[in-house]
């Protein structure tokens, strides 16, 4: 079984951009390259990779979620960033890109669309393969299954089928994130929750959420069962967010707070173009074309963007680096062999 790692670029791509401030070559910040190429080859290596496919969000990303919920990631819209950081940010962004063209490995962005819902919508289309996906959004812990695990950045840590995954401080199944988060909303996405319901509050109210799947209609119905009903219960019943939302109810056409902040939390083709799914589709299959590619491409990226010089100080050191690609470039080009021998 082909195993796979899909990365959400521009996920990892913040993590060394923001995390890494002091990392420079002559003027330009090299932080986010370093970062990204550096996590690449340990994840290729550790987990033993034999394909890699990186996601970016694409030109309105937010779109398709903002028609129904207008005021998505709207936290995130209103963050200042300096004409500086914007240009550094696009500059790091581009020139991964070329390391990627030459080190084989596969990326992808389609206009509209979230990578959170292409890498989604990829799984969907290749059960075939035993898939890792590289985040740090952990909306995509819901779609761990017995052949996909999730690797959280901020964690450095691996969560597959047979254990529970955390949810502010709470460990719980993988099946139950969405409708946790329905519920308790999402601040990271500007999502609002149920008022004075938080996912401790929740257990109380539902303890199997604990232990096994729990659908949001299943919640209703116990709580609707009770004899009597307190105001957080109530709240749940009645949909009281925290704050004021604001719903175009026409484009969900659910009838209820719950149901329209169940289907933003989901990932997957709902939220994708056309173009995009036949584009994954395409992606899933394709074998890398190998003219005009070579690691001694990157290498020479490496020496011009500096980044042979953050490495260890021994003459092997840039070897140790590009070792895992380059066994990802053998596998991808005895790949590409066989099928155009067929």
């Amino acid at each position: 079984m082909t195993k796979t790692l899909l990365v959400d670029g521009n996920s990892l791509l913040n993590t060394g951009f923001h995390g890494i401030k002091n990392m420079y070559h002559g003027d330009d910040h090299i932080g986010g390259i370093y970062h990204f190429l550096n996590t690449l080859r340990k994840l290729i290596d550790g987990y033993l990779i034999s394909k890699v496919v990186v996601f970016w969000d694409g030109e309105d990303n937010i779109k398709p979620r903002v028609k129904i919920y207008p005021d998505y990631k709207l936290n995130r819209r209103s963050k200042p960033r300096t004409q500086d950081d914007l240009q550094s940010y696009a500059r790091q962004k581009l020139r991964i890109q070329e390391y990627l063209e030459e080190l084989y490995v596969r990326q992808s962005t389609f206009k509209w669309c979230e990578a959170d819902d292409c890498m989604a919508y990829y799984c969907e289309k290749s059960s075939k393969e035993d898939i890792i996906i590289l985040t740090s959004d952990r909306d995509l812990l819901q779609l761990i299954s017995q052949n996909i695990s999730v690797h959280v950045i901020s964690l450095n840590k691996l969560f597959k089928n047979d254990e529970k995954v955390p949810l502010n401080g709470i460990y719980l199944p993988p099946s139950n994130v969405r409708v946790v988060k329905s519920i308790c909303g999402d601040s990271s996405d500007n999502i609002s929750g149920i008022k004075m319901v938080g996912v401790k509050s929740l257990i109380k109210i539902i303890p199997e959420i604990l232990e096994k799947k729990v659908t949001l209609k299943k919640i209703i119905d116990i709580i609707k069962s009770k004899n009597k009903i307190n105001k957080k219960e109530k709240n749940i019943l009645e949909g009281v967010t925290q704050k004021p939302v604001n719903i175009n109810y026409e484009e969900t056409q659910n009838t209820s707070v719950l149901e329209t902040n169940y289907k933003i939390i989901g990932v997957g083709k709902q939220f994708l173009t056309k173009n995009a799914v036949n584009g994954i589709k395409d992606l899933s299959r394709e074998a890398i074309d190998p003219e005009g590619r070579h690691w001694k491409n990157a290498l020479d990226l490496m020496m011009s963007d500096g980044i042979l010089n953050i490495l260890p100080k021994k003459d092997d050191a840039w070897v140790d680096f590009v070792r895992p690609f380059l066994r990802l470039t053998r596998i991808e080009k005895d790949f590409y062999t066989k099928k155009n021998k067929n």
